[in-house]
């Protein structure tokens, strides 16, 4: 009696330390995927059959008969085909659970060769709407420029435009040099006209010096002169006057209409002046001029005329 007091107190001593969460959510994914229950019902029938099958040494009062045996026995094989099909179905969820594996990485390796298939189209396509965008631009481009190029006239009347661009040219350069040779030609006649008009200008004064020179009388020296005084012998008429004279004559006889009045009215002023006792002397620039002539030289003299235009 002593000694069941003791056992009872080191029973309770002993505790069993609480499950942590992780070990409770083992036990229940454990409970929830294994169900160990027909299994235990299955050993429960068992240890039932088996306590009947066996008598026990001492009979106790109320023992069971061979009727409760058989039931026993029954019962047994009953749960025993109820785990055994338990079972089939187990294996038979496994096998459709490997299958549907195999189907799921058929499938993935299905959506892969799919997925790289659409990149390789994406790619494509990608291309091809970079070349249509290309061929596009190219195409706006080239509508602008046949825009453009249809605005203009056509080749023929280009090359009808140009070819009368160029006849005008030809013409314009053939008026133009007819042009700068008739200012040539103006030009020469010109300096040739001038030329002639100084000799003209020269002859006319050559003959007023030559009609007063003819025209001077000699007059008696005064008293007080001197038995020293000599008279100035008249000048001689170049020979040049005599060449202007034949081109005036070559002219017209309207230029030699001038000269000789001017010679009758010069005459007439210095017969006037020699009556009065007065000794015309020849001007120093007509002197000087005349001398020049005398010796053979030209005259150089130019007028406004003379020049040619700047824009020959």
């Amino acid at each position: 009696m002593a000694a069941e007091p003791q056992s009872s107190s080191s029973r309770s001593i002993v505790s069993i330390p609480p499950l942590t969460t992780e070990e409770e959510d083992q036990v229940i994914l454990a409970r929830i995927t294994n169900d160990d229950r027909p299994l235990k019902r299955v050993i429960k029938k068992f240890h039932n059959y088996t306590s009947l099958s066996h008598a026990p040494l001492a009979p106790t009062i109320g023992t069971t008969t061979d009727q409760s045996l058989d039931d026993a026995r029954e019962a047994f094989l009953v749960e025993l085909a109820t785990f055994q099909l338990s079972l089939k179905k187990s294996v038979m969820i496994c096998e459709a659970e490997a299958r549907q594996v195999e189907e799921y990485q058929r499938e993935r390796h299905e959506i892969e060769r799919e997925h790289a298939v659409l990149r390789e189209q994406i790619d494509q396509l990608k291309a091809a709407l970079e070349e249509a965008q290309i061929i596009r631009r190219r195409k706006i481009e080239y509508d602008l420029v046949a825009e453009k190029v249809n605005t203009l006239p056509s080749r023929e009347e280009l090359e009808h435009s140009i070819n009368s661009l160029e006849c005008d040219m030809a013409a314009i350069r053939t008026e133009h040099e007819t042009h700068n040779r008739t200012l040539v030609d103006q030009k020469a006649s010109l300096d040739s006209i001038i030329t002639q008009l100084d000799y003209l200008r020269f002859m006319g004064k050559d003959k007023d010096v030559a009609s007063v020179d003819t025209s001077r009388v000699p007059t008696p020296a005064p008293d007080s002169a001197g038995p020293d005084v000599v008279e100035d012998p008249p000048e001689a008429t170049p020979p040049i006057a005599t060449e202007v004279a034949q081109n005036e004559r070559e002219e017209g006889e309207h230029d030699k209409g001038a000269p000789d009045s001017t010679e009758a009215s010069g005459t007439g002023v210095d017969e006037d002046d020699i009556e009065m006792g007065e000794v015309e002397e020849d001007p120093k620039p007509k002197r000087k001029f005349r001398e020049e002539l005398e010796e053979g030289e030209a005259s150089d003299a130019s007028s406004a005329l003379s020049d040619p235009p700047d824009d020959i």
